[in-house]
């Protein structure tokens, strides 16, 4: 049986049209990028508007994980959607803050933050 390293919920919003909840189950690395990567694009060819991608249970993320979401953010700001980053925990943060991702994602603390944004 094969252990998913991401689970993903849908649930649909009145007037930002529909969003999916991504929950990453580990880490954030070279070694599950694929996996997730094909996750945000099942989403965004589901015409997903907003991707939340809950990181509570991921305790790190490398370079290619940054690259990821970089790419996915990039993608999905192109057709006028967003991703928001929630519950990411302090050695995440820092990473975040060191290679100034920080103030290019939309990070909040968490799922209740990140659905009453309107940004």
């Amino acid at each position: 049986m094969m252990n998913k390293v991401v689970e993903i919920k849908q649930s649909k919003t009145g007037t930002r049209g529909s969003r999916a909840i991504l929950t990453s189950k580990e880490s954030l690395t070279h070694q599950n990028c694929k996996e997730l990567e094909a996750m945000f694009n099942e989403a965004i060819d589901q015409h997903k508007t907003e991707i939340i991608l809950d990181c509570k249970a991921m305790s790190y993320m490398d370079s290619a994980g940054l690259e990821l979401l970089a790419q996915v953010e990039e993608n999905l700001r192109e057709r006028g959607g967003i991703m928001k980053i929630i519950a990411l925990n302090d050695v995440c943060k820092d990473i975040l803050v060191a290679t100034r991702l920080m103030n290019v994602f939309h990070v909040y603390k968490d799922i209740h933050e990140a659905i009453r944004s309107s940004t």
